[in-house]
């Protein structure tokens, strides 16, 4: 959760092109984007964990973080915000496999191999996020999606496909971008009415969020019910 409160505040259209296409990341990447703060080589992490559990936070990051590696995506930032700055994923597309440069064919390529409507979906709540003022708006917003999300015909045919008779071959329905109504997409961000997360900017702490959370996984850890 959050995700596409990050996302939407990387720079340029880096974001959208992550999401859209689900693009691995490095290390660089990650922090170039804005999705972590600080780079610690895997070696060293037992090391990290060891000074943070004897020590304040900020002794440990000062020994153990490095500069991080340079982000190739950043590198492509270019072509990246010519292509993910148009108004629709039909568009992105188009863009991608017109520009004459291999990587963003391959995105083009990524994008139509993921289900119509989720990228369709996907691109609305980075473009509305990106307006929200606060990650409480965002959160809410991402909670009527995934509701959404769970009773959609596409997320039960994904993991059919990727995960249950592995044929990686979903059929998605609509099949295409171009067939998915701005209806059909409206519904995903549609109010929940008594089932609103309602999460209110500024109206809960940390603690206070999370504190019934883990006293609920301490119960179930216990065998509780």
């Amino acid at each position: 959760m959050g995700g596409t409160y990050l996302l939407s505040r990387a720079p340029g259209e880096l974001g959208t092109h992550i999401a859209l296409t689900t693009a691995r990341l490095t290390a660089g990447d990650a922090i170039a984007c804005g999705l972590a703060d600080h780079f610690i080589p895997s070696g060293r992490v037992p090391a990290f964990l060891a000074a943070l559990a004897a020590g304040p936070l900020e002794r440990a990051l000062e020994e153990f973080t490095e500069p991080a590696p340079e982000s190739a995506l950043l590198a492509q930032k270019g072509w990246i915000g010519d292509a993910y700055s148009a108004d629709t994923v039909e568009e992105i597309v188009s863009r991608l496999r017109d520009s004459g440069i291999p990587a963003a064919a391959d995105a083009a390529d990524q994008i139509l191999a993921k289900s119509p409507t989720a990228a369709k979906v996907t691109l609305r709540s980075l473009r509305r996020s990106r307006d929200l003022d606060s990650l409480e708006e965002v959160l809410n917003q991402e909670y009527r999606v995934s509701s959404a999300c769970l009773d959609s015909h596409d997320l039960v045919e994904g993991i059919r496909a990727q995960v249950v008779e592995k044929d990686r071959n979903p059929a998605w329905s609509p099949a295409t971008l171009e067939a998915v109504t701005d209806e059909q997409v409206d519904r995903f961000f549609a109010g929940l009415g008594a089932f609103e997360l309602g999460l209110v900017p500024g109206g809960h702490t940390h603690s206070s969020i999370t504190l019934g959370n883990t006293q609920e996984l301490s119960s179930v850890g216990e065998g509780k019910s």
